[in-house]
């Protein structure tokens, strides 16, 4: 009996892999990048890069041939941000945040490498390097992103840092895995991180993080403050803010 998959199921894996890629993809990629990086015949890509815009999941610009998310994804992403229990209680614990402090405040996920924002409140002054939801940032530059690499035993941080060179965005960018390695045991010792100008000059992030009902961390909360107002007691008082939040957050998930 043959292993391979049914025709319907191959296609809708491929369907979803394309949009993954697209998604993903540091920039909006044109048919011969699709095609170079999936392992679909030419035809068969065709064939469904056009069901994909036919259906508006995906939309492609006339002039440059390159391929963006279409409205269809867009709001069903939407949608799943607003039905689900995880992602609503994320986001209102985001928008307290900001609220309590009056400053801007993130909430972001782990993936692979890289922080990605799902939640962004912004504050008085929008002092943040993240213009989207979804947007990408390496994390070990960020706050957020730091958490919840600490999260991660030694030899699942070596596999996702093997032969990586660390971007360097300021000068007080950790560009060093054995500093990174150093710093994130501190974190996971103290329960928060602080991302002191090394995303962006001026902005002082404090990040803390979310866990699920098993215990598991699967997000973490920031807020970002501009370092001209930063004095230790208000450093004193983000922090606890930011724990807190974190852990009513995880607590309103079944956390106990």
């Amino acid at each position: 009996m043959s292993n391979s998959k049914p025709a319907i199921v191959k296609s809708a894996s491929r369907a979803l892999d394309i949009i993954e890629f697209v998604v993903k993809c540091p920039k909006p990629p044109t048919f011969t990048a699709i095609l170079e990086h999936m392992d679909i015949p030419k035809s068969s890509l065709s064939y469904l890069l056009q069901d994909l815009q036919n259906r508006d999941y995906l939309q492609i610009d006339t002039e440059t041939r390159v391929y963006y998310p279409g409205l269809k994804l867009i709001q069903v992403s939407a949608a799943c941000m607003n039905n689900t229990n995880i992602s609503r209680e994320i986001w209102q614990g985001t928008k307290n945040l900001s609220d309590a402090l009056g400053e801007t405040a993130h909430a972001a996920i782990l993936e692979g490498r890289h922080a990605v924002y799902i939640a962004k409140c912004q504050g008085t002054k929008d002092l943040s390097a993240v213009t989207n939801i979804g947007f990408r940032i390496p994390a070990h530059t960020t706050g957020v992103g730091k958490v919840l690499l600490s999260s991660l035993s030694e030899e699942e941080l070596a596999s996702r840092f093997n032969n990586v060179e660390l971007e360097r965005y300021t000068e007080k960018t950790i560009v060093s895995y054995p500093e990174l390695l150093v710093e994130l045991k501190k974190i996971a010792k103290q329960e928060y991180a602080i991302d002191d100008q090394e995303i962006i000059p001026g902005g002082v992030c404090v990040a803390a993080p979310i866990y699920d009902k098993a215990h598991k961390m699967i997000a973490a909360i920031s807020v970002t403050v501009p370092v001209i107002r930063l004095t230790d007691d208000f450093l004193q008082e983000v922090v606890k803010k930011v724990r807190a939040a974190g852990a009513n957050v995880s607590m309103r998930l079944g956390r106990t």
